[in-house]
């Protein structure tokens, strides 16, 4: 009997799991990453964020994106994909690592101190349509 009411208690979790959303949200904040570097454009460092369906990028490009099975799928003036690995998103050229404001204000504020002093940009600004 005991192994009848644990079966029936574990086939309707199962069950009740199935039918739940698990699809991870990607809501957020990325800091572009190419090359394994931060990457600039107008003298600042790309950041994306993603809102419920939109997706913009600073400075300037936005579009729509979809998630489907474990992509991030991206229309608009950026078409790309990107796989949805833990907290970041990746692709063959690009890698958003989800940061904190905390994170995205330094690396901004390093940006106007490079900027200040006439540093390089990093990355290929023409590589996302600017």
């Amino acid at each position: 009997m005991k192994n009848f009411i644990l079966t029936i208690t574990l086939t309707l979790y199962i069950v009740s799991m199935i039918g739940c959303d698990t699809k991870k949200s990607v809501e957020g904040s990325y800091i572009v990453l190419k090359e394994n570097k931060p990457f600039k454009s107008h003298s600042k460092y790309v950041i994306a964020t993603l809102g419920k369906k939109n997706i913009s990028f600073n400075p300037g490009a936005s579009g729509t994106y979809e998630v489907s099975n474990n992509k991030v799928i991206v229309q608009g003036k950026i078409s790309h994909v990107f796989t949805i690995k833990g907290d970041d998103l990746v692709s063959d050229n690009w890698y958003l690592k989800k940061s904190t404001e905390k994170e995205i204000k330094l690396l901004q504020k390093q940006a106007k101190k490079e900027k200040k002093k006439n540093k390089p940009i990093i990355g290929d600004e023409k590589a996302i349509g600017y």
